[in-house]
């Protein structure tokens, strides 16, 4: 079952699922035959295995949302500008590198942006590229160490925030995308 958030002040519904055993051969073709499938509606596609839970996809696009209200964004679509704050970078081929979808991802998170809930269509697009399972989105302890070195977390600050480890985490990596917006 998806994972649905409001973004606050925006009207905007967050759908969040995600896919195992993705196959993405051709990212161009992929991204065109989603496009068709998504009929005008705004979605985004993030390598799950670097992301620490749907709350750190919601963290982002409310960030996102932030930047573009205020104007502070880099991008000019939610989607792209919610991709940026996910990874903790300010250029987009850089925020796709690192977290964007390629021929090697294994697990994906699909995001959709809408005025309502949008199951359906998430699990439509996981579906298109893998199985849908949502249990891709948890942090595992493997997963824990690794998304903790792609951000360069230290136990550190994650002890300092005195929650739950994994909720520590997805904080720490949500604070360093909203400092983004000062970098720019």
């Amino acid at each position: 079952m998806s994972n649905i958030y409001e973004i606050s002040g925006s009207g905007l519904r967050l759908t969040i699922t995600g896919a195992r055993d993705v196959k993405v051969n051709d990212i161009h073709g992929t991204i065109g035959m989603l496009d068709e499938l998504a009929e005008g509606v705004k979605y985004q596609l993030f390598d799950a295995g670097k992301v620490a839970g749907p709350n750190h996809i919601y963290y982002a696009a409310t960030n996102a949302d932030y930047a573009m209200g205020n104007g502070i964004n880099i991008s000019n679509n939610l989607n792209v500008e919610t991709l940026l704050y996910a990874a903790c970078e300010n250029q987009i081929n850089k925020a796709i590198e690192f977290l964007g979808v390629s021929k090697t991802t294994e697990t994906l998170a699909v995001a959709i942006f809408s005025e309502k809930d949008e199951n359906r269509l998430a699990e439509d697009i996981a579906a298109h590229l893998g199985t849908v399972d949502d249990s891709v989105l948890e942090i595992t302890p493997e997963k824990y160490e690794s998304i903790k070195g792609l951000y360069e977390i230290t136990e550190t600050a994650i002890e300092t925030v005195g929650s739950d480890r994994n909720e520590a985490l997805t904080s720490l990596i949500a604070e360093k995308g909203a400092l983004l917006s000062l970098r720019r």
